[in-house]
């Protein structure tokens, strides 16, 4: 790590923990007082805007920026802006390349806690995010929204170019290597080329004939996806 990088997370831990523990009212330090507030006592700060009540002001000088907008920490290497120490703190590990959270499973390392947990779903099967209209879970938040948009119909990522809608981001990124006449995904075989990986999948099957999608009903196979939900009419 570079020496400048590493001052940066140093005066980022070191802020961080003067506004935990530092009244700005006035003025004095806090330590074990604070802990004994937090474990002993009722929220005792509350947002006027929203309600929100937290034990320490200096959490709800931290909620506020919510409301304000305000980010006073500012990346020294790129200028991205944060309203939390922590935020920055953990956005300095693009910058480092720092990788601190690892799965024991397979080794995979990840600069934010949050993703490690969202791996690990991957090992233990576990599905927690489920949609209420049809019951079908995700191991991630962001993948049931996705979904959400199959009941929802909506569109939110659009093309600026020709205004279409998509679903998914990366359907739209897919869309726009077409704008950019971007083809990265080629076959071996017959030197076709994709500007998506999974059209590139769909298109070998013409030439090593697999037909992975099976009828649970009569057995019969297909090489999409689309043609077996086609097939599937004739039993409904």
């Amino acid at each position: 790590m570079a020496l400048k990088e590493k001052k940066v997370l140093n005066e980022i831990e070191e802020e961080d923990q003067y506004e935990i523990l530092h009244d700005f009212t006035t003025g004095e330090n806090k330590n074990l007082d604070v802990h004994k507030t937090i474990n002993s006592m009722d929220s005792l700060f509350t947002c006027q805007q929203c309600g929100n009540s937290f034990t320490h002001k200096g959490s709800l000088y931290r909620h506020m920026r919510v409301h304000t907008g305000e980010k006073p920490y500012t990346c020294p290497l790129c200028g991205k802006s944060f309203s939390d120490p922590g935020n920055l703190k953990v956005h300095m590990r693009v910058h480092t390349g720092e990788k601190p959270f690892i799965c024991h499973w397979c080794g995979s390392s990840f600069s934010q806690h949050v993703n490690l947990e969202a791996h690990m779903r991957i090992h233990t099967g576990e599905k927690p995010f489920t949609c209420k209209q049809c019951g079908k879970s995700f191991n991630r938040k962001g993948n049931l929204n996705n979904h959400m948009s199959v009941h929802t119909g909506k569109k939110p990522f659009t093309c600026h170019l020709c205004r279409k809608g998509f679903k998914e981001k990366r359907n739209l990124y897919a869309h726009r290597r077409i704008h950019n006449m971007e083809r990265f995904f080629t076959c071996l075989q017959c030197g076709k080329s994709f500007g998506h990986k999974g059209y590139l999948n769909r298109h070998i099957r013409t030439h090593t004939e697999e037909k992975p999608y099976t009828c649970s009903q009569c057995g019969k196979s297909f090489s999409q996806k689309r043609y077996l939900d086609v097939h599937m009419r004739i039993h409904t």
